[in-house]
C-alpha cells in the first residue's frame, strides 16, 4: 500500500475516533444529567434515554475503528468474477495488516472485539433469543444502576443495562468495560495525528 492510501486510511481512523469521544462526552453529560434530577421527568427521559444513544454511538465508531484494523472476510458479489473477489480479499487483508504495523497494535487491543457493538446492533435477535429461552419471562432493558439495583433476575433477563459505579456495561449477564476502550481510542488519535503529518510529507504536501 503505498503513503497515499495509507494517509487515507489513517485519516478515516483518526474521523471515526474523533466521533467516538464525542460520543463519549456526550455520555458523560448525559450521565452528569441523570443525577441532577430536578423534578423535571421529561429533562430526566431524555437524557436517560442520551445516555444509552450515546453509548451505542460510541460503540458504534469504535467498531468501525476495528474494522479498518481487523476487516471481516469480504462476501462475493453478485456477478463479480473470481479473480476480482480473490484481489478484493488479498487487498482487504494487506489494508488490515498494514494499518496494524503503522499503529503498532496487536489482538490484545480492546479495540479488536466488536461483541458489545454487535449486541446493540443486532438487539432484535438478542430479544429473539430472550424470547425463547428466558424461563421466568421477567425483562430489564435501559437501566442505569449497580448491577443489584433489580433483585430476583436472571442475569439473562437483563438487557442494556449501565453501572454508573464502574462505568461498564452490561448485557444479559455479561459486564463490559468501556473505559479501556475510550482510552484506546485516546492514544489512537494521537498516533493518527502523528502518522498524518508523516505521510503528508512523504507525499510532499
Amino acid at each position: 500500500m503505498d503513503s497515499f492510501l495509507q494517509r487515507v486510511y489513517v485519516t478515516e481512523i483518526k474521523s471515526q475516533g474523533h466521533f467516538a469521544l464525542n460520543a463519549v462526552s456526550a455520555l458523560n453529560q448525559a450521565l452528569q444529567a441523570t443525577r441532577e434530577f430536578d423534578g423535571d421527568w421529561n429533562r430526566r427521559n431524555f437524557f436517560h434515554a442520551e445516555v444509552f444513544r450515546q453509548t451505542h454511538s460510541f460503540l458504534t465508531h469504535a467498531s468501525n475503528i476495528s474494522r479498518l484494523f481487523w476487516p471481516p472476510q469480504p462476501r462475493k458479489r453478485r456477478d463479480e468474477a473470481p479473480e476480482a473477489f480473490a484481489k478484493r480479499q488479498v487487498f482487504t487483508e494487506s489494508r488490515g495488516t498494514t494499518q496494524l504495523a503503522l499503529f503498532g497494535l496487536d489482538a490484545s487491543s480492546p479495540l479488536k472485539s466488536r461483541v458489545l457493538r454487535d449486541h446493540l446492533e443486532h438487539y432484535d435477535e438478542r430479544l429473539d433469543h430472550w424470547s425463547n429461552t428466558s424461563e421466568r419471562r421477567n425483562i430489564a432493558s435501559d437501566t442505569i444502576g449497580p448491577p443489584n439495583a433489580i433483585v430476583g433476575l436472571d442475569p439473562s433477563d437483563t438487557m442494556r443495562w449501565f453501572d454508573p459505579t464502574t462505568n461498564a456495561f452490561r448485557f444479559r449477564g455479561e459486564a463490559y468495560a468501556l473505559q479501556p476502550l475510550a482510552t484506546a481510542v485516546d492514544q489512537l488519535l494521537s498516533k493518527a495525528a502523528s502518522l498524518e503529518e508523516s505521510l503528508w510529507r512523504q507525499l510532499g504536501a
